[in-house]
């Protein structure tokens, strides 16, 4: 999850994203990450498989999004973007 914080974090400062589409982007890069960790067997599931890689996908992206809105982390993320003079 803080990989994803990070990297959302990354992305959202370099193009600059406001609102929705913040979130939209630690959603999909919580959803890639938690596929690719399937992918290589990090995670593994019962049946059905693809229900429960969804559902990963659904919380990693959610609280990872949840965690990227609290002030202080948004602050320290937005931080790594200032223009130093």
């Amino acid at each position: 999850m803080a990989i994803t914080v990070a990297l959302a974090g990354v992305i959202n400062g370099w193009l600059k994203l406001k609102g929705f589409w913040c979130q939209l982007v630690a959603w999909l890069i919580g959803s890639g990450l938690s596929v690719g960790a399937w992918a290589i067997k990090m995670v593994t599931f019962g049946d059905p498989v693809w229900l429960g890689v969804v559902a990963l996908c659904i919380v990693v992206g959610l609280s990872s999004n949840g965690i990227y809105d609290i002030p202080a982390i948004k602050a320290f993320v937005d931080s790594w973007f200032v223009k130093k003079s």
